[in-house]
């Protein structure tokens, strides 16, 4: 059998890594580990690989819409999306103790679900890393003391540290929604939700009449945000969610005259949400 190439952010143990094996389950992955989403996403575009894994929220750190404009600069497609609980785990070379630790080594959205810890551990100085599990990897690697990374224990088994703390992130309800993105689209006959980006309108009347237009499709917005500030006017993302596919397509037609530049991300089947909230705090500031 084949085996299906898919770049991750990360290395071998990541969140990323586990994601991808649920999000391609039961086929043999070739696994194509980048230091940033730009190179991930750059690795799709050029056909170096057959997909991509791309975390996209957490429900301790919220949404990274970074990533949003990521997925329109280099025009890929979101095919289906995985919520992966998260296990935050402090580990260092065995026989330490926590008082001994000096750094503490992760990636940065690791390190703000674990702020209460850190608050807790003040002689733990943060060190800014581009993955969890490769923070582990540095450790064994170099044999650093002192020093301690926040990953999964995934990594911790790999790379032989010991866990010194067990689920420290500030909430046990850590978890991270991971998006599968190919060069082409794909909409499944199931589909339940679509993401889109568009330039946002000068009117507020426009807006309103565009969460009008959703709700007379039966559709439901689940997230609307301001993209990171580019050139012109502001990039809203939007992700909704209706019973069918149909519904969504309908929305999405008569949405399309009012904004400019929209541009679907992906029509996919949702994944199940571990919590339930549904509209972000951020869209009454935007309305």
């Amino acid at each position: 059998m084949n085996k299906s190439r898919v770049a991750i952010q990360g290395g071998p143990a990541s969140f990323h890594d586990a994601a991808a094996r649920q999000l391609l389950p039961g086929m043999p992955l070739e696994v194509a580990h980048r230091d940033t989403f730009s190179s991930l996403c750059v690795a799709l575009q050029q056909g170096e690989t057959d997909a991509a894994v791309m975390a996209i929220e957490n429900t301790l750190a919220g949404s990274l819409l970074p990533n949003y404009a990521l997925l329109q600069e280099h025009r890929l497609h979101i095919t289906a999306e995985l919520w992966l609980p998260i296990d935050q785990n402090l580990m260092a070379l065995p026989g330490q103790r926590i008082a001994e630790l000096r750094t503490v080594a992760s990636h940065p959205v690791a390190l703000a679900q674990c702020k209460g810890f850190l608050q807790q551990h003040p002689h733990l100085q943060p060190q800014v890393t581009h993955d969890t599990a490769d923070s582990a990897k540095a450790i064994q690697e170099q044999g650093l003391r002192a020093t301690a990374a926040i990953a999964g224990r995934a990594a911790a088994e790999l790379y032989g540290l010991e866990i010194l703390a067990e689920n420290i992130a500030d909430s046990p309800q850590n978890h991270t929604r991971f998006l599968l993105l190919r060069e082409q689209p794909e909409e499944p006959a199931d589909a339940d939700k679509a993401i889109v980006v568009f330039r946002k309108p000068i009117h507020t009347s426009t807006l309103t009449l565009l969460l009008s237009l959703l709700q007379k499709h039966q559709v439901e917005l689940t997230l609307l945000q301001t993209l990171p500030a580019g050139e012109g006017r502001a990039q809203l993302v939007a992700e909704v969610e209706a019973p069918h596919v149909s519904h969504l397509q309908q929305a999405i037609s008569q949405v399309r005259p009012l904004v400019e530049d929209l541009q679907v991300l992906g029509i996919l089947k949702q994944a199940v949400r571990p919590d339930t909230s549904t509209i972000t705090k951020e869209t009454a500031a935007i309305l």
